[in-house]
């Protein structure tokens, strides 16, 4: 009897501590959506506010008491997605309103942080913004490459003399995601890196110079033959391969036949890149040396050399017909496969 009674105690104790759970786990989910109401509504207001400030419909006063009510998070969440669409004067006011709001002081102090994730947390939030001038550049040197590659996104905003120089002195830096973040800031700010970019390539060899000839390529300015020209016989075999993209990518009656040339260079990178350079160039009295590395026993310079032919038009293609019956059973397979693919998808590809 007693233990039947003792079990009854235990099954409604259970059972109370189970309703006591559901109660609270319900008043988590009623907290949580009026939260998250109260969060939509006040996201909702602060949009309007900056969006009509924005638009010079009302004064900027307006925005920071729209903004108080929100996190540092939420508060970037709306400045951020009117940042990536404004230019020009819109831009400009957005600064302002977020220097009014108090953002651009939190950002900047940030930067000096001893934690790198506010580091970068602030970096980021500058450029977000369109500031950072005077705190930002210090950051190309920090200790942490996270930190250098947000300093160096930052800087494909702000593409001034100085910043070039420091993102270009930056392509030796020791971290890949560095290099990387420096390539593209450079690529994306386009013309302004060439005069420096070609000053640093002409004085570059080897492995220095990779980097460089990397966002040269994407650039393809005439300014960097002279670099690209002296390279493609440098000691090692990546710094050519890179080399003779950029003189393919640029074209004319020394780029070719230094491509010819390097058709022959020991290494099979380079032989395909100088196949693939001179289908861009369009050289076509380089059909016969094109012919000759069908037979090459690398096989991706056989199809950078095939498509190449391709590329040269009539005269190109009636040659891969002719190599159809070659003596190698290499080149007549690479010849044939590409004859058999259709216009687009027959172009020079990356070795």
């Amino acid at each position: 009897m007693l233990g039947e009674r003792f079990l009854l105690e235990v099954a409604l104790a259970e059972g109370a501590l189970a309703t006591l759970a559901y109660a609270l786990l319900m008043a988590h989910a009623l907290g949580l959506g009026i939260a998250r109401h109260r969060n939509s509504s006040r996201l909702a207001a602060a949009r309007t506010a900056v969006a009509a400030v924005l638009q010079a419909d009302s004064p900027t006063s307006a925005v920071p008491a729209a903004l108080a009510g929100l996190s540092l998070r939420r508060q970037v969440r709306v400045l951020a997605e009117l940042a990536v669409s404004l230019g020009g004067e819109q831009r400009r006011r957005l600064l302002s309103l977020a220097s009014d709001a108090g953002l651009v002081a939190r950002a900047q102090r940030r930067c000096a942080s001893r934690l790198w994730w506010r580091r970068v947390h602030g970096a980021r939030l500058l450029g977000l913004l369109g500031s950072g001038e005077s705190v930002v550049p210090v950051l190309f040197g920090d200790r942490r490459a996270e930190v250098r590659a947000q300093a160096a996104e930052w800087a494909a905003w702000h593409p001034s003399p100085l910043v070039i120089g420091r993102l270009i002195e930056m392509l030796a830096d020791p971290s890949n995601v560095c290099r990387f973040t420096v390539k593209d800031s450079l690529l994306r700010i386009g013309r302004p890196t060439v005069e420096p970019l070609a000053d640093h390539l002409s004085t570059r060899s080897g492995a220095a110079a990779e980097a460089g000839l990397t966002v040269a390529v994407g650039l393809a300015d005439p300014r960097f033959l002279g670099s690209g020209l002296r390279l493609v016989s440098d000691q090692r075999a990546p710094t050519r391969a890179l080399a003779a993209a950029l003189v393919g990518a640029l074209g004319g009656a020394q780029a070719a036949q230094a491509l010819v040339t390097l058709l022959r260079d020991p290494d099979p990178s380079v032989r395909a890149s100088a196949a693939k350079g001179l289908a861009a160039v369009g050289h076509w009295p380089a059909a016969p040396a094109l012919v000759e590395s069908l037979r090459d026993p690398a096989w991706a310079v056989r199809r950078q050399a095939a498509l190449a032919l391709r590329a040269l038009g009539a005269p190109g293609l009636l040659l891969l017909r002719r190599a159809l019956t070659d003596s190698d059973r290499f080149a007549r397979d690479m010849a044939q496969t590409v004859l058999d693919q259709p216009d687009t998808v027959a172009r020079p590809i990356a070795a």
